[in-house]
């Protein structure tokens, strides 16, 4: 799947493969999910265990800016373990409300994630490489190295940790990998954290109206990251032909 040079980028393939598709699959399961999750919340066992999660996460509040910045760096501990960030966008939005706790979700999430990326390139290649052949479709969707594929692969339904370590061992920029992991957790992790947010309302019609928020802004964000990347493929179509 990889090149020995260390410049070299990942699996580009021409004409019909190197095509990216609007993943229509993973947009259905994730709104079956945040339903899901609303569905377990309206359950009087599964509104005690959420509870006590926002009791747990109000003592970590009554510590003040300590116990924010002991959240957000606790999460980006445990994702680097490999622990689901999704699941920290919903803590994050029963525990702060959905906003704050979105925030410190995706920042945690972005520093995980470089963190990983940096320890490709400063090193971490011999190890990366044995790690990545149990994903040989990682590098599939690294096809470019540019923002539209940063945002695209963090749509893919692999683990972070795997694309991550694909995309340090392509020739991608910084800046590029950085603002395309921060954008591209929108998405999802926006409904997460309205879904979060949502499950410690004790009126059915704030429920709804949470449910109803998430739904809306993850249709929204899909079709808007969507006519984004084809803005970033056609500029650099263009590009290319210029060069040419």
């Amino acid at each position: 799947m990889m090149e020995n040079s260390p410049q070299a980028p990942l699996n580009r393939s021409p004409g019909k493969e190197g095509k990216k598709r609007f993943p229509v699959k993973r947009t259905i399961a994730l709104v079956l999910f945040l339903f899901l999750l609303i569905g377990l919340g309206l359950h009087a066992p599964v509104k005690e265990y959420v509870s006590s999660v926002q009791e747990s996460a109000q003592k970590i509040i009554e510590f003040g800016w300590k116990g924010h910045i002991i959240f957000l760096f606790g999460v980006t501990l445990l994702i680097l373990l490999g622990m689901p960030r999704l699941l920290f966008c919903a803590i994050g939005g029963m525990a702060f409300g959905w906003w704050l706790g979105l925030i410190y979700a995706v920042a945690a999430t972005l520093l995980a994630y470089y963190l990983q990326f940096l320890f490709v390139r400063w090193g971490g290649r011999p190890f990366v490489e044995k790690y990545l052949k149990k994903y040989p479709v990682a590098g599939k969707f690294i096809r470019d190295e540019g923002l539209g594929a940063v945002i695209l692969a963090r749509q893919v339904p692999l683990p972070g940790i795997a694309i991550n370590f694909a995309f340090g061992l392509s020739t991608v920029r910084n800046r590029d990998y950085i603002f395309g992991t921060l954008i591209g957790q929108i998405p999802e992790a926006l409904p997460c954290a309205l879904v979060g947010a949502g499950l410690l309302e004790t009126s059915g019609k704030n429920l709804t109206w949470m449910l109803f928020l998430a739904v809306v802004a993850f249709a929204v964000l899909w079709v808007g990251f969507n006519l984004l990347l084809r803005y970033l493929r056609n500029k650099n179509n263009h590009a290319e032909r210029r060069k040419v």
